[in-house]
């Protein structure tokens, strides 16, 4: 009985050692702004993000947006309003999804349109605190692909979360151990 004790109480301090190493980690993160890769994707979830991937798509760091999750209610005029961009630039560059429901979806949905789209590069939107567990999502389909992170909001101490912060951090274990160590 003593030894299951004191291995919860180890597995907690790694619990929570880990916890502050993410946090540290994301406070750290940059977007690179130069790098130019074969296409965007973007993980549905706030407009912030949409904003970002129109803006990296207007600034030529890339020649295709690829948006994942899109709510399959939401019609195509909805769509090019929430982008702010013309129908002739979403003809031509942007591509949807709609059969995501969670990141795992997205992360086959973006692996499906990367092989269609011949792609050896992408640039991943998503948010900040959301980015690790996609990026492990997301390469977990397609290892062989070069992804550039790109997160959405900026590190502030005072926008800390502390249970947002948690509850994504749990999920990034939880994916770590599905594809890392089970590899499912």
């Amino acid at each position: 009985m003593k030894y299951i004790f004191y291995l919860m109480i180890g597995l907690i301090l790694i619990w929570v050692v880990g916890l502050f190493y993410f946090i540290y980690d994301l406070s750290q993160s940059e977007p690179p702004t130069d790098i130019k890769t074969d296409g965007i994707v973007v993980l549905t979830g706030g407009n912030s993000r949409l904003q970002e991937a129109v803006r990296l798509l207007e600034s030529d760091v890339a020649d295709k947006l690829f948006i994942s999750g899109v709510n399959a209610k939401v019609t195509e005029e909805e769509l090019l309003a929430l982008l702010g961009i013309s129908k002739k630039l979403a003809d031509c560059c942007v591509e949807t999804g709609a059969k995501a429901q969670n990141t795992v979806g997205n992360a086959e949905e973006i692996s499906l349109w990367v092989q269609k789209s011949h792609m050896s590069s992408i640039r991943v939107v998503t948010s900040l605190e959301h980015m690790p567990r996609a990026l492990t999502e997301i390469r977990h389909f397609m290892p062989e692909i070069n992804i550039v992170a790109h997160p959405v909001g900026q590190w502030r101490p005072e926008n800390i979360r502390l249970v947002s912060l948690i509850r994504e951090y749990t999920k990034y274990l939880v994916s770590l151990l599905r594809t890392r160590v089970l590899d499912i």
